[in-house]
């Protein structure tokens, strides 16, 4: 039966995949596809798990059963709020903007490894969000300068490596810092990616992986974001006189990674394709704007629909940025990815959706958006969305038009997902 491809319809089929996309994603599924490359435990080098960010529990849940680690050589750092293990040591500290938890948090994790006597080896299971729950601001740096300073960047739409930079810069734990007493045998750091297509030792600013610090480049980064007045007296100081450490012990070996923006992206292409449908994997570098980005998918969308009819599905992963500046309601990127997509598409048929892989888009509330373009054909419709976009206030848009994915945290902490699903108008749906 010819049909109009009808979100009603679609949506009973394709959230199932969806969620079985995050289940696979998940680092008890990864940890358990051999992945990761590990020596084999030895009897005579016991292994110390520390496990830190929003992925914690299960790294650390998976690893400690895999490899017999007793929970009294267990330490687990989560965000608060967030489930914890029930049978392994835990603590808390504060996301996504650091708190008095995340200096707790990390004093307690430099504890952790320096007590691993000298045949011990360390390993660090390490996911996105650790930036925030470990914070220990460099000595003359107040908590409140570094969290209030980085905040501006943020809403600057400061890209995550240029944030990290900065915290690494500032911070006595990161960049290798976590390792500088370390007496054992051996690390190895196990990761979930949150960094689109950069090295992995920029994960949660790399507490065991060593950064060359340049002060003074660091500094004219601050000053290309922000006004003068923006950057304190105490953070230009530290900046323009600091030199770089040595390496801490084991702050150069191979970083483990399980799971990246290419992964999000090759399990999408697996899951989420229907019989019939030409597949398009766009980029696992999604970066950028996510209004502009969004624009620029659709540009490609009716640019291979022109010289190729039929039914498509388009995916990119990655983590794109919102400028705040002055105008913020409750949103994120993935609800502005998904609208801004589907304006610019609103004379096709199209569904279009956008996924947080961490199940927690920005201040929306919502783990992403899935909406048919055809809704913006409603005038009262598009001019709503556009002041949603305009005033960064998706999530009251989505939630009012009911379009919003909610899956609750996934326990996972990957890239974000875009996919456009472009058919024909005389197709068959997708079933």
């Amino acid at each position: 039966m010819a049909v109009t491809p009808d979100l009603q319809g679609f949506r009973p089929a394709l959230i199932p995949r969806l969620k079985r996309l995050l289940r696979e994603l998940h680092p008890s599924s990864l940890l358990r596809s051999d992945r990761i490359g590990l020596p084999p435990p030895s009897a005579d080098q016991p292994e110390y798990l520390l496990a830190a960010g929003k992925a914690s529990k299960g790294m650390a849940e998976t690893l400690a059963k895999e490899r017999s680690i007793p929970p009294e050589r267990v330490l687990v750092v989560l965000p608060l709020g967030y489930p914890h293990p029930d049978k392994l040591p835990w603590t808390t500290g504060n996301h996504p903007d650091p708190g008095e938890e995340s200096l707790t948090a990390a004093q307690s994790s430099l504890r952790f490894v320096e007590e691993i006597p000298s045949g011990g080896v360390l390993l660090f299971a390490l996911s996105g969000g650790t930036s925030s729950l470990l914070c220990m601001p460099v000595p003359g740096v107040t908590l409140e300068q570094k969290r209030t300073l980085i905040g501006k960047l943020m809403r600057k739409g400061a890209p995550i490596d240029v944030l990290n930079t900065v915290r690494t810069h500032l911070s006595s734990i990161k960049g290798g810092e976590l390792l500088r007493n370390f007496r054992g045998r051996h690390v190895h750091t196990v990761l979930l990616s949150d960094v689109p297509c950069h090295p992995a030792g920029i994960v949660g600013s790399g507490p065991t992986a060593f950064c060359h610090r340049d002060g003074k480049n660091t500094l004219s980064i601050l000053e290309k974001w922000l006004d003068p007045d923006d950057i304190p007296d105490s953070v230009r100081q530290h900046l323009d006189s600091m030199l770089s450490p040595e390496p801490p012990p084991f702050s150069r070996e191979h970083l483990h990674v399980l799971g990246d923006s290419g992964l999000v992206l090759e399990t999408a292409s697996r899951i989420l394709a229907f019989s019939g449908m030409r597949l398009h994997p766009v980029t696992p570098c999604l970066t950028g704007e996510a209004r502009i980005q969004a624009e620029k998918m659709a540009s490609l969308v009716r640019e291979v629909a022109d010289r190729d009819p039929g039914n498509h599905l388009f995916l990119a992963s990655g983590e794109c940025t919102v400028n705040l500046d002055k105008k913020h309601g409750r949103g994120g990127r993935t609800l502005e990815l998904g609208i801004a997509c589907g304006l610019s598409l609103k004379n096709f048929e199209a569904v279009i959706g956008a996924v947080a892989t961490d199940g927690v888009d920005g201040s929306s509330g919502y783990s992403g958006i899935l909406l048919e373009s055809s809704l913006f054909r409603e005038k009262g419709k598009e001019k709503k969305a556009l002041q949603a976009l305009e005033e960064h206030d998706t999530a009251s848009f989505a939630h009012r038009e009911d379009i919003g994915l909610l899956f609750g945290p996934t326990g996972t902490n990957l890239n974000d997902l875009l996919f456009v699903y472009f058919f024909q108008p005389t197709e068959v749906a997708p079933r």
